[in-house]
């Protein structure tokens, strides 16, 4: 099975091998340089093809090099509850969960960090009640850099002190400093608002390792959580036509 991710800044692209075996990722490509040819190539020696996609021109390519490909979306059979309205909510959110609510069971908000960031949380009796989506870290970071003549780029770090002494000082505060407040903000809000009171924490997303280092919260990392949840929906999928 290959199963795709298809993202504002990457396709993705990996193999599952069995039902249940762990995702082997093949290749990623950037968004806008994807294309039919290299499409195919990527999975060449698959016999199905499963995708979530946000980005309308990346369907239409994966569309005509996978004609047989199914697509997760607003009718795809979810392993669990939501109160979300399927309507609007992004394929890659409803894997996401998926792979969180089968994985890591209920209590558990996952935040995927790609160009945006998403927040998705399961309660205590393993319904999905929705979640928050915010600018991704990179996005977040470069906006000083891109709108103003002389502020430089940055990297996530732990600020030294939040009354910055230098410029670089000052960004790191409120840069990598306000992006770990609001994060965490969201997370503590969101897991009130659900009545969690213990919450297992999981990152993914490829901004993931950038932002661990910067929010002082004890999350796990998975870096293949979305293809997982694609996967899980697959067999959904493969069960429901074979009835």
């Amino acid at each position: 099975m290959l199963v795709i991710d298809a993202g504002n800044t990457s396709v993705k692209f990996a193999v599952v091998p069995r039902a249940g075996a762990c995702p082997k990722m093949l290749r990623s490509v950037p968004t806008t340089k994807l294309g039919v040819a290299n499409a195919k190539r990527a999975g060449a020696k698959t016999n199905s093809v499963f995708v979530t996609s946000v980005v309308p021109s990346a369907s239409r390519i994966l569309k005509k090099a996978f004609p047989s490909a199914q697509f997760i979306g607003p009718r795809t059979a979810l392993p669990y509850m939501t109160w979300s309205e399927r309507k609007t909510i992004g394929s890659d959110r409803l894997a996401n969960v998926s792979a969180a609510h089968a994985r890591y069971g209920r209590n558990v908000l996952v935040a995927s960090f790609g160009t945006a960031a998403t927040f998705d949380i399961v309660d205590a009796k393993g319904v999905h009640r929705g979640g928050a989506i915010a600018p991704g870290w990179s996005a977040f970071a470069g906006i000083l850099a891109k709108r103003t003549a002389l502020l430089p780029g940055t990297t996530a770090k732990q600020p030294v002190r939040f009354a910055g002494r230098n410029t670089r000082e000052a960004m790191d505060a409120g840069l990598s400093g306000g992006y770990a407040a609001m994060v965490s903000h969201l997370i503590e809000r969101i897991k009130k608002e659900a009545g969690v009171k213990k919450l297992y924490v999981v990152f993914t997303g490829g901004d993931a390792h950038a932002v661990t280092r910067i929010v002082r919260l004890k999350a796990v990392s998975d870096p293949l959580l979305t293809m997982r949840g694609i996967a899980i929906l697959a067999q959904g999928i493969a069960r429901e036509a074979s009835k």
